[in-house]
């Protein structure tokens, strides 16, 4: 069973030998890693073709063009990709061990499961590194799952369709709300690998954007009918949440948020 793993880039250098090591050092044999990169200046390809190595199980695909957002890179990679499987990773985050693939692999000889998920990491210098379990809720709630970790049947791109390139911050999200006839039933079958997939390091488009993205996920779930009472007043709580972060930060008291967030993720 080949994994394809789909990496958008720019100007990563600084970052890409940390996700490169993690997919390399991984003892699943047939990965295919596709490069998505937005015309990079520094050495980012330079430092992948260096240091990936290629064998009759593993290869390297690279594509190098003109973007129009993230949504558009990951749907460029998932149409290259020639895998049964695909995952994102981002070109700053990492694999947390050696296993994760061939432990996702086991989970998808049960033909029964249609996408594969876990924990994650989020590493933050500014306010604390937790352990983030998916939240496994309402679809109208939040995001169920930790897109980084997820790894899913390219079939199910082609049936729901791939990223829609009008969302910039939440096209995860939106994607996954196509997957649910309604706010608490999926219509695919995820499997969660309780331990930690991803290190996911701060500093993402979606994590810079909060407001953005939260106006993007209004707009997903208004579309997708899942808009109710209950989402208003959970998307009215993160918009506080964000201006309280900001406003602790702003007056030196991050150590709040730092502890808030622990506390929110044991």
């Amino acid at each position: 069973m080949k994994i394809s793993i789909v990496t958008p880039c720019w100007n990563s250098e600084s970052t890409i030998l940390r996700t490169l090591d993690s997919i390399k050092n991984q003892v699943y044999p047939s990965i295919e890693w596709i490069i998505v990169d937005n015309l990079s200046s520094d050495n980012t390809l330079k430092l992948i073709k260096d240091n990936y190595l290629e064998s009759d199980d593993r290869s390297l695909k690279i594509i190098s063009e003109k973007d129009s957002g993230i949504s558009d890179a990951f749907n460029k990679g998932v149409t290259a990709a020639s895998g049964e499987i695909v995952a994102i990773l981002n070109s700053d985050d990492a694999y947390a061990n050696i296993d994760i693939v061939s432990k996702v692999a086991e989970c998808f000889n049960d033909s029964e499961v249609d996408f594969v998920h876990g924990d994650m990491v989020f590493i933050d210098e500014d306010f604390g590194t937790n352990r983030r379990r998916p939240l496994l809720c309402s679809i109208d709630y939040a995001m169920p799952y930790n897109h980084p970790t997820m790894f899913l049947r390219k079939k199910l791109y082609d049936e729901y369709g791939l990223f829609d390139v009008n969302y910039r911050l939440a096209m995860d999200y939106e994607l996954v709300m196509r997957m649910y006839d309604s706010p608490s039933h999926p219509k695919v079958n995820g499997k969660y690998l309780e331990e930690v997939m991803v290190n996911m390091y701060a500093g993402g488009m979606s994590d810079v954007m909060e407001k953005k993205s939260i106006d993007e996920v209004e707009k997903a779930l208004r579309f997708h009918g899942f808009w109710s009472d209950e989402a208003s007043r959970n998307q009215s709580l993160r918009r506080k949440r964000i201006f309280l972060k900001s406003f602790l930060n702003k007056v030196g008291l991050g150590k709040i948020v730092a502890l808030w967030r622990n506390y929110k993720w044991q």
